[in-house]
């Protein structure tokens, strides 16, 4: 009913593709890189995908304006919260920057605005949605180790069949997350060079891997829509 709502609905409608453009995006970066570098090949296929690359780097970007608008939802569960109450805003807030610096860095960056205005005491636009999306998936891989925690409980005390396989599920999507999470944040350390994080092609299968985990999330998050007959696998990270 609220505008923040409706915003929020519509901006769902761009999820799905932005999370398998993030698969065709590393590809394809992924896919230029061995050709150029293992292959020596320089030639129009290079071009290409280096273009698809950048190409859709753009489109998933600025599907994501407004993006930290839903974060709103997670007001209610977090006022409730007891145990963890201070860990789960810390998780909100860094949400909530995440989403907020990449949407400056697309303005910034695809002509909203001149790109001077990119420059924040010295950092540019897109080193500060690195650092600030790096220290996100920090903070949100530790609050789905507790989630996954409280499910596996939920779990072991659960006598329903049909309730044990939403449990499964919803376990399954965090177990994803945590993949997500934990290969996004050495892409971000990657980018702004940290020396502990990987070299250019591991940051690229990073990136792969993260659009892989994103997308399959999503899969997940949808599957009771059509799940008809569905079984949890024994490994939550193959399901």
């Amino acid at each position: 009913g609220t505008w923040i709502g409706k915003m929020d609905a519509l901006g769902k409608k761009t999820e799905w593709r932005g999370k398998t453009g993030k698969v065709i995006q590393y590809s394809a970066k992924l896919g230029a890189f061995m050709l150029e570098n293992d292959f020596g090949y320089k030639g129009e296929a290079v071009k290409r995908l280096k273009g698809l690359a950048k190409l859709v780097s753009a489109s998933r970007k600025i599907f994501k304006l407004g993006k930290f608008l839903k974060h709103f939802e997670d007001i209610d569960d977090i006022v409730e919260e007891k145990e963890y109450n201070g860990l789960m805003w810390m998780d909100f807030i860094m949400n909530m920057a995440k989403d907020l610096t990449e949407n400056f860095e697309t303005i910034t960056k695809y002509g909203f605005v001149p790109k001077s205005y990119g420059i924040v005491s010295g950092f540019a636009a897109d080193q500060i949605a690195d650092f600030t999306k790096m220290c996100q998936c920090f903070v949100s891989f530790f609050v789905t180790l507790i989630e996954i925690g409280r499910m596996n409980k939920k779990i072991e005390r659960c006598d329903d069949s049909s309730k044990c396989k939403k449990l499964h599920l919803k376990c399954s999507f965090l177990y994803w997350a945590q993949i997500k999470y934990f290969t996004d944040g050495m892409k971000c350390a990657a980018s702004l060079g940290y020396s502990w994080a990987p070299n250019k092609r591991w940051a690229m299968v990073c990136g792969l891997l993260a659009g892989i985990a994103d997308a399959r999330k999503q899969t997940l998050k949808n599957w009771d829509k059509g799940g008809k007959g569905y079984q949890p696998s024994i490994d939550p990270y193959l399901l």
